[in-house]
């Protein structure tokens, strides 16, 4: 049975709740304040790997359907690609092991030590999607207005208020569900990155407890990166922007000699746990507090949406 449905933000959380929704028939209002590129899941780095959701194994299943997800839609059209990961690690961080039971079976393997990153104790590989998000939203919008998805840019202050006109609410508002939920314990974590000419490096790095990581997408490399909990101002700082490439340069010579061709800074909306649930008595449905994963999580995540929908 289709469902007229309000799907509330358009960023990777909302967009992929969309996405599979439509490809079960159902009718779409896609409703936001904003809409790509001008949001927060523009701006994101985009690789898959389970960035700060180890303390909730619920996202070992989540994580995992979104990387078989995007591996399907590898393609240039999707702007999803297969990438060499090096993820490096140092000792007595407290990073040692926990992500591991996030990673699909058989895609990791060590490193020798003699060749992990300079700085570092050790390092994995492992072949991971680099989702290109100048490519891939764009690319979603298409696929679910090509459906009859209908997107309205309109900022909603009351989820309630919608009920009458909608068989199902499915909230996707990220950062903006602090305000629209009264959920104070979802709180913006700011992310700088540098912005340098493409071509190099050839793969990702990763070292997630500084936080550093450089990523090679076809428009720019993009050098990141801080973790700045409880900021809301969402502008670059030259000191912080000097620390990133500093730390960058010391893992890979020669990085130093890419021209600079701009920079950024997003918010991320942090939870402690992500809410992924129907609120009681009601035909509202959360999804949000993805922090950094939030493409990490999204097709997963949308997944369980699309089962609540169908309990409704």
């Amino acid at each position: 049975m289709t469902k007229k449905i309000a799907v509330i933000g358009a960023g990777i959380s909302g967009m992929s709740c969309a996405y599979l929704l439509a490809e079960q028939g159902h009718e779409l209002h896609i409703i936001a304040k904003g809409f790509s590129p001008n949001i927060t899941s523009n701006r994101a780095a985009a690789f898959w790997f389970p960035y700060h959701i180890r303390n909730d194994k619920r996202g070992i299943g989540w994580c995992l359907d979104s990387f078989y997800f995007y591996k399907k839609l590898c393609g240039e059209e999707t702007g999803i690609s297969m990438q060499r990961l090096i993820k490096a690690v140092k000792d007595n961080t407290g990073d040692e092991d926990t992500w591991l039971d996030f990673m699909p079976p058989d895609t990791l393997s060590l490193l020798q030590n003699d060749k992990a990153p300079a700085g570092y104790n050790s390092a994995y590989e492992a072949y991971v999607p680099l989702i290109e998000t100048q490519i891939f939203l764009p690319w979603l919008y298409k696929q679910v207005e090509a459906k009859g998805a209908i997107l309205k840019q309109q900022q909603i202050f009351d989820l309630h208020d919608l009920s009458g006109e909608y068989d199902t609410i499915i909230n996707c508002a990220a950062l903006g569900s602090r305000e629209l939920c009264n959920d104070k314990t979802v709180i913006p974590v700011r992310g700088q990155v540098v912005l340098l000419e493409p071509g190099f490096p050839d793969h990702i790095f990763l070292d997630n407890q500084t936080p550093a990581y450089i990523v090679p997408r076809k428009d720019a490399t993009i050098v990141g990166g801080t973790y700045e909990e409880n900021v809301y101002d969402e502008k670059t700082e030259q000191e912080s922007l000097d620390d990133i490439l500093k730390r960058a340069y010391s893992v890979f010579p020669g990085l130093d000699k890419r021209k600079i061709i701009g920079n950024w800074a997003g918010l991320r909306p942090y939870r402690p746990e992500v809410r992924v649930e129907r609120e009681k008595d009601t035909n509202i449905i959360h999804n949000y507090g993805h922090g950094g994963s939030g493409y990490t999580l999204a097709f997963g995540c949308a997944g369980e949406v699309v089962e609540l929908v169908n309990e409704i």
